[in-house]
Parts: C-alpha cells; sequence; structure tokens
C-alpha cells in the first residue's frame, strides 16, 4: 500500500461526503422547517433520520464499488470487513440532534484506517458550506464555498488558561459520571463554547478554538477527525494518551495543550 492509494480514498470520500451532504441538505430544509418533533429514537438513546440511513447508504454503496476490497464501519449499518488493509469510518450525521432543531452545526464525517490507524478524514458540514481535510503527513486543506482552498493550521495558544475550549454539551460529562472534569477545564480555560460534534474539530483543525474534549463518543466520531487535527498541526488521544478511537473519548488539541489537557484530566481518572 502506497501514499498514493490513501491519496486516491481521500480524494473520493471528499467527493462522497459532498455528495452525500447535498442529500441531507435536502431533508434538512424539511425538517428545520418543523423540527422534526418525534424523531426515530434508537437503544443507544440517540436520535436517527431518514436522512441519516440515506446518506450512510449512498457513501457505502459508493466505497463498495470503487474500493471493493476495502471494510466500511458505520454508525447505522455495522461493519462490513474488507481485505485490502483499508477500513472506511463513516458518520452520515455527526449532530442528528442539532440537524433535526435546525441548527447548521452537523456535519458529515468520513475517516480512513489502514491497518487500524487512522490516516486521512473528510468533516464536510453541508449547511455551513465549509470542509475540512486531511491527514498526517498530508497536511491538512480548509474549503468554504465560493472561496480559494487554503491550507488549515491549528493554533498556537500555548497555555489552556488562554485557550478556547469546545465540547458538545455537559450533559455528556455528566452521563459519563465526569461532571467534576468538566468544571476543572472550565475554571482551566479562558473560555468555553458548546460547539459541538462535528463542527468542533473543524474549529479546532482550523485555528479558531484550541481544543476540544469529548466523553461518550464512538469510533466514527473520533476516526475522521483525528486525522485531520493531525493533518493540521496538532494531536489527538483517548483519555489515557494513547492514540484509540475505541476507548470512548477523545482529546484534540493545537498539539501545544495536548500534555495540559491530559493532566487536566488525569486527576479524575
Amino acid at each position: 500500500m502506497s501514499d498514493r492509494d490513501t491519496a486516491n480514498r481521500l480524494e473520493s470520500a471528499l467527493r462522497l461526503a459532498r455528495e452525500a451532504g447535498r442529500g441531507i441538505l435536502r431533508h434538512y430544509v424539511r425538517y428545520s422547517e418543523r423540527r422534526a418533533a418525534n424523531p426515530e429514537i434508537k437503544s443507544d438513546g440517540t436520535p436517527v433520520t431518514h436522512a441519516d440511513r440515506e446518506a450512510e447508504k449512498f457513501i457505502r454503496d459508493s466505497i463498495e464499488r470503487e474500493f471493493p476490497a476495502d471494510g466500511v464501519l458505520g454508525e447505522e449499518y455495522g461493519e462490513s470487513r474488507g481485505e485490502s488493509g483499508y477500513r472506511w469510518v463513516v458518520d452520515p450525521i455527526d449532530g442528528t440532534a442539532s440537524f433535526i432543531c435546525g441548527v447548521p452545526l452537523f456535519g458529515t464525517l468520513i475517516g480512513i484506517e489502514r491497518d487500524g490507524c487512522p490516516v486521512a478524514g473528510v468533516i464536510h458540514l453541508p449547511a455551513l458550506g465549509e470542509t475540512v481535510s486531511g491527514g498526517p503527513g498530508i497536511g491538512a486543506t480548509h474549503v468554504i464555498d465560493g472561496r480559494a482552498p487554503r491550507a488549515a493550521r491549528v493554533s498556537a495558544v500555548a497555555s489552556l488558561r488562554e485557550a478556547m475550549l469546545v465540547t458538545t454539551s455537559m450533559d455528556y460529562f455528566q452521563l459519563a459520571g465526569k461532571s467534576a472534569l468538566y468544571h476543572d477545564l472550565v475554571s482551566a480555560s479562558r473560555m468555553t463554547r458548546g460547539f459541538g460534534d462535528a463542527y468542533a474539530f473543524a474549529l479546532v483543525a482550523t485555528g479558531r478554538a484550541d481544543y476540544c474534549i469529548e466523553p461518550g463518543v464512538k469510533p466514527w466520531d473520533i476516526a475522521a477527525v483525528a486525522p485531520v487535527i493531525q493533518g493540521a498541526g496538532g494531536l489527538w488521544s483517548d483519555f489515557s494518551g494513547d492514540m484509540r478511537t475505541d476507548q470512548g473519548c477523545i482529546i484534540a488539541t493545537n498539539g501545544v495543550l495536548q500534555s495540559q489537557a491530559l493532566s487536566v484530566v488525569a486527576r479524575h481518572a
């Protein structure tokens, strides 16, 4: 497997994310008008809509045609194993709760793993017209519709007391039994904002926020954003400091802040 193999897949992931995003937006207009008062609730307590399932099916079917030897893991339809060493990890709508309420901060996430390691990813925010993509050794690119692509780079903020922390919600810390951690992070940071889901990681990768911490996440929430953060010059890990996507948590920072954030988290291990 060559770097070109990964680059080819990243190029396809960008195209698929944008095409899926166009389909999602057709549903978004409808949902945002009536706020889908009674979405289906899955067994894990999270909402799902027809748009989630339709987008994932489109992405999966396209991957299976273009890269039939690759594996696929998706939030809505589980895992199909492959033989190539590559696995695509798909979250068709990261931030379904925002999508249902007509809030535009949801995104389509497509991650690419090689031999179990995240090597490339796409964060596409269809309602905002923004896409951030890249990976370690590739760099990262930020595209806003109608503007020329530019390099995505993390911030240079060097201490938590000067940093903006973004996270989806205090609710997730409460559910994970880590309310005290949330309060310590707020106290340690200059500013905290609830820009969650895919949007939070796009903010970190483009230097508009300095770090993001999320408990209670799944591999499909992490596999795309982790390599993008690395490509933009940042670092990521689980709460133990390991670069794993299966531990239900992530710390993503501009790199300089990684050890400081891990130190706060370690006090609550």
